[in-house]
């Protein structure tokens, strides 16, 4: 079985910590890197190939610019959310810039690599309490906004 490599970015070091901490834990994962800022993280992206890659919305240069950036990469990751905000605004913005999951930070828990691994598979996972509205609000939007 291939390893899924991850790329994490979060400008809090407690927090970068324990989500390295919990996927390398998990014999699925592979964290190839750690970024503080979006800027950091679409560099190593672009460096070395990333299956997933796990972004903060709110570090410096992070959220949808940082999302849309590496959608455009020649082999661009999985981009999945992580934040402590779980406004419907957020996620919608996250959701329009290529983002196919949104955690909420304290709410995913142990089951982080489960829904890291869902995403990978091709799944949509909102796992926070706006994701239901944001999700009906982008596909409730006209086409060339999405």
């Amino acid at each position: 079985m291939r390893r899924i490599r991850v790329l994490i970015a979060d400008d809090h070091s407690e927090m970068l910590s324990a989500l390295v901490s919990v996927l390398e834990d998990d014999r699925r994962f592979t964290v190839v890197g750690t970024a503080t800022t979006g800027t950091d993280a679409l560099r190593m992206a672009g460096a070395t190939p990333v299956d997933v890659a796990l972004l903060d919305v709110h570090m410096p240069d992070g959220g949808p610019a940082a999302a849309q950036a590496m959608a455009a990469l020649h082999r661009p990751p999985v981009v999945v959310a992580i934040s402590a905000q779980a406004g419907a605004g957020v996620v919608e913005d996250m959701l329009r810039a290529g983002a196919v999951g949104y955690l909420t930070k304290g709410r995913v828990g142990d089951c982080l690599p489960d829904l890291l691994v869902r995403c990978v598979e091709g799944e949509v996972v909102l796992a926070t309490p706006a994701g239901a509205g944001a999700l009906r609000a982008v596909l409730r939007a006209p086409a060339t906004q999405v």
